[in-house]
């Protein structure tokens, strides 16, 4: 004990006063050890008493190493070394001389450190999934509640974690904390974690919630159709978005089941012969949670390319000419190919200097730059392919000298 705590002990005996505020403070933990140093104001004292006060008791006498409790002992003959140590061991004790009769202010304090235990986090009201994860709806208000046993009083706080990030729901200095959160939203779909700290030996226990958020999806189901490239096959999409969990799609055509799963975009490639000229293909959803269900549907409309363009074209010989082909009615949008009718299979015409292809939206537009009789004269074959169907139309070029 250094010079002005010596003072300060002092003044509390003559004074009168509980002298606490100026005892040394000595953390121990239960079940542990500690052992209490004795700063008597005589120099060089090896032969001193202890005792605890309120109500005074001597742990241990001036003629023994040990008492007649054996988790009290001497260490280097004056300090006192306490074993197994309880919360009942906590209080101020004192040690002095053997030759002095008064007791001197109890310039120990000992403080023991129990805990966190049992410490218990609930939420509700929510459901429980079969892995442990709670689950709850979209703007439902949910308690929050964490307890533990803890000597002294733990910091009992809630965190909210997703990802990198965090948020601190509250923080108090209890045995018990609780917290409301109201009109829950899905962005509050996480891990919520109840930390509690003992003030004295920094222990540390937490306990973590994953919580889903249930929520119907956010948008209007869509559907769309598509050419996948290859002749006689086309793909259905259906998407139902913004939903947790994802909801259940399928996709039926003429009361027949196409294909169907739990999850939020469902495709299904068919080929064309499957297709019949009947009720359009129809996606149907459905999004549950716990009683509240929510459906919708949408369809698709298919059809088969129609082209349309003229017959009979003329070129006079070195000029150019443009053939012109339009394509209607087809869903999913067609591709449109150029071919010559030359040999078997039709060879495919691809731009280059020779001939010059442009599409604009449904028409498309062949040039054949300075026409010959003997190259360019014949037919040409403009081939529409949407995977629902392929249609062709023929035109023929008559190459003329003027």
């Amino acid at each position: 004990m250094g010079p002005l705590a010596e003072l300060l002990l002092l003044l509390c005996v003559l004074y009168g006063g509980s002298c606490e505020d100026s005892a040394i403070i000595v953390p121990g933990e239960e079940g542990g050890q500690a052992v209490l140093p004795c700063n008597t104001m005589a120099v060089n004292a090896t032969s001193v008493t202890w005792f605890m006060v309120n109500p005074r008791v001597e742990v241990l006498s001036c003629d023994k190493e040990g008492s007649s409790n054996p988790k009290y002992s001497r260490l280097n003959g004056s300090s006192l070394l306490i074993l197994d140590l309880r919360l009942q061991d906590e209080g101020f004790y004192g040690c002095k001389v053997c030759s002095e009769m008064a007791d001197p202010p109890a310039h120990i304090q000992l403080k023991i450190a129990s805990g966190p235990h049992n410490i218990t986090f609930q939420i509700s009201p929510t459901n429980i999934l079969p892995n442990g994860t709670h689950y709850t709806s979209r703007g439902s208000q949910l308690n929050f509640s964490c307890s533990s046993y803890s000597s002294p009083e733990p910091t009992n706080t809630i965190a909210f974690h997703v990802g990198n990030q965090s948020e601190l729901f509250d923080s108090q200095n209890t045995s018990m904390l609780n917290f409301s959160l109201t009109n829950v939203a899905p962005n509050y779909q996480g891990n919520y974690t109840c930390t509690v700290v003992n003030p004295l030996s920094k222990k540390t226990r937490d306990y973590t919630i994953p919580l889903l958020v249930y929520h119907p999806p956010a948008y209007a189901m869509g559907c769309s159709v598509n050419y996948t490239g290859v002749p006689s096959q086309f793909s259905l999409t259906c998407y139902w978005l913004g939903g947790y969990p994802a909801p259940q799609l399928q996709w039926e055509n003429d009361g027949k089941i196409l294909s169907n799963g739990t999850l939020d975009t469902l495709l299904v490639t068919l080929n064309s012969s499957e297709y019949t000229d009947k009720p359009k293909p129809t996606c149907k959803g459905q999004h549950t949670i716990t009683n509240e269900i929510k459906v919708d549907t949408c369809n698709v409309h298919l059809g088969y390319p129609n082209l349309q363009s003229h017959a009979l074209r003329t070129c006079i010989k070195g000029e150019n000419v443009t053939l012109s082909c339009s394509v209607f009615g087809a869903n999913p949008p067609a591709v449109i190919t150029w071919l010559r009718n030359v040999s078997n299979p039709n060879v495919e015409v691809r731009s280059g200097a020779k001939y010059q292809i442009v599409q604009i939206g449904n028409d498309s537009f062949l040039t054949i730059v300075n026409c010959s009789k003997e190259e360019d004269e014949g037919n040409y074959i403009c081939k529409s392919e949407n995977g629902v169907a392929t249609k062709e139309i023929y035109i023929w070029l008559d190459v003329t000298s003027k």
